[in-house]
């Protein structure tokens, strides 16, 4: 069973958190980014949908990522937080951009966060991508 973590403010750690992930992925952290995964993490990919199973398969997505060439990375922006009462869980909704020189991609996404001895964590993450362009 997860433990909420000591921190009384879960919408700061939580965000917090969220800023710790964007960082890792602008600094091409692989361990950074695998930091950000709870226990049963799926991704659900912006334009085509596809399911990632497992924190270690996202891990790897972003390992592989950083290696192409002109990849410029991902920004996920928090818009709303909202914790679950008890805080067992908690929901973030907010905008993404990026990609790469090739092609740069926005949209929405919608995150779910769960307490563990070591912070929040993703459960759970959806991309929608709502536009999508050449280079700019």
């Amino acid at each position: 069973m997860a433990s909420t973590p000591a921190a009384a403010d879960a919408v700061a750690d939580i965000k917090a958190a969220r800023a710790a992930y964007n960082a890792a992925i602008a600094a091409r952290d692989v361990a950074g980014v695998r930091a950000a995964f709870g226990d049963g993490y799926i991704g659900i990919a912006g334009s085509g949908g596809e399911a990632i199973i497992g924190a270690d398969a996202m891990t790897d997505y972003f390992a592989r990522a950083f290696k192409t060439p002109g990849f410029l990375g991902f920004v996920r922006t928090p818009d709303v937080v909202t914790v679950a009462v008890p805080p067992v869980r908690a929901m973030e909704r907010g905008h993404w951009s990026g990609g790469s020189v090739s092609g740069r991609f926005s949209g929405e996404y919608l995150a779910v966060w769960v307490p563990t001895a070591t912070g929040w964590k993703l459960r759970s993450e959806s991309f929608v991508t709502l536009a999508n362009g050449a280079p700019n």
